[in-house]
This record gives C-alpha cells, structure tokens and sequence, in this order.
C-alpha cells in the first residue's frame, strides 16, 4: 500500500501525454479518475466542462505546486455549451471571478454572454448551478453542491458558516501564506 501512495503523491506511472508528446507532461489533476500527467494544452482542454478541478504542476521533477486553470488558460464561457465560444463575450470584473466549491475556493477567468439572446449576468450563473452573491455585476459565486453540502453540515454537525467557510480555505491552500478572501 504505502509504495502505491507514494506513487500516486509523486509522478505516477504516466510520463507521457496523450497527445504523444508534444508538450511537456508535467501538470496533474488532483481530481480527475486516474494518475496521467498531462501538459498544458491537454489539461486545459480536459477540464473545460470541469474548470474547478484542482491542478499541480511539477517544478524541476522535484515537488508540486498548485496552479489555476485560469493561469493555464482556461476561461469559462457562460451561455454556451462547454467549449464553445462566444463572439460577443463579456469578461467577468477585472477578469477575476471567485468561485466558492466543496474543493476550495477558486479564482477562475469568466465571460459572460454577450449574444443577442444574452441573459442578465446573474441568470447565466444560476443555469450554471452558481449561486451569485449578488444580482448586480457578480465577482463571487457558490455552487449549489457546496450549499449542499453546507445545509447538512449545518443541521447535523452545527457546524456554522464561518468555521465552513474557513475550513474550505484550508482546503485551498492550508499554509496560511494567501490571505484568506
């Protein structure tokens, strides 16, 4: 068990992309189903229907860090289905958008739909399964999984929102060294 572990905290037994190599396979999805290490293109194109995963990026074959998708390059379109683009897109505030999810708490790149059967931001949120924190020009959302998560936490722990809410800053980068938002 314990040579296993190991292996699936290090590099794994993948060392090559499925695009054969074509960039280096150094990033890995801490949620996804398996151990492949990726590069940047393949990982970025893995979790467009999935841009709350966690990912890790070895350094110099010796340790991991965590990275964003958003610094990868992922940009979550709303409005449209995953992947797809849209020509009169409308970056979320400062192209920082927070999203609050049972993994952490995520800073993603957003736009929203600029289309001629454009919705009101806060709708194109909801039909995500975000909860906005407000109606008028959101920056923070919640998935209805966390929210979830949190009204059984609370009834059948007592557990209350701020020790929710820090714990899952925990969950996001537990050595205290980021502020927490």
């Amino acid at each position: 068990y314990l040579e296993e572990m190991i292996c699936l905290e290090g590099r794994g037994y993948h060392y090559q992309c499925s695009c054969n190599g074509e960039g280096e396979s150094i990033y890995w999805c801490k949620d996804c189903f398996g151990t492949e290490m990726m590069c940047r293109d393949c990982i970025v194109e893995c979790h467009t229907s999935h841009p709350l995963h966690r990912i890790d990026v070895s350094l110099n074959n010796t340790y991991f860090e965590r990275i964003s998708l958003k610094c990868l390059g992922l940009c979550v379109q709303l409005g449209h289905s995953p992947g797809e683009r849209c020509l009169s897109a409308k970056p979320a505030s400062d192209d920082g958008f927070t999203v609050v999810d049972v993994h952490g708490i995520h800073e993603i790149g957003l736009d929203f739909c600029g289309c001629e059967r454009v919705q009101i931001h806060y709708i194109q949120l909801l039909h995500a399964r975000w909860l906005p924190a407000t109606t008028s020009e959101p920056q923070t959302a919640a998935m209805f999984a966390l929210l979830e998560m949190f009204h059984l936490l609370s009834f059948e722990l007592k557990v209350s929102a701020y020790k929710f809410y820090h714990s899952l800053a925990q969950r996001s980068d537990n050595t205290g060294i980021n502020p927490i938002k």
